[in-house]
């Protein structure tokens, strides 16, 4: 991840989870301040339990935590696997793929 003042960050795709929309080696622009998080908006976000970033599609989201999924199912790390996760592992929520 590229760091810098604005609350804006370049995101290089490390995995394959979200193929076809976004492939692995793809960067997106990710808005690190994160106002309402919508279903099906995807995001960036901690591994709850791996020291790893994960790109993600909101499926469900109640008051503090999300359910997150991936769109390529069988090849994604998830929810399915790990349960809710905390709102607080958003590392940002992804604007557009570049």
């Amino acid at each position: 991840m590229i760091r810098g003042a604005l609350p804006i960050r370049i995101f290089k795709v490390a995995e394959r989870s979200m193929e076809p929309a976004i492939k692995e080696g793809d960067y997106v622009i990710l808005l690190m301040w994160i106002w309402k998080l919508r279903r099906w908006d995807v995001v960036v976000l901690k591994h709850p339990s791996k020291n790893k970033n994960l790109i993600k599609r909101i499926s469900q989201l109640n008051e503090n935590n999300i359910y997150v999924v991936g769109d390529n199912r069988d090849l994604s790390e998830d929810s399915r696997k790990f349960g809710f996760v905390n709102k607080e592992l958003i590392v940002g929520k992804v604007l557009f793929k570049v």
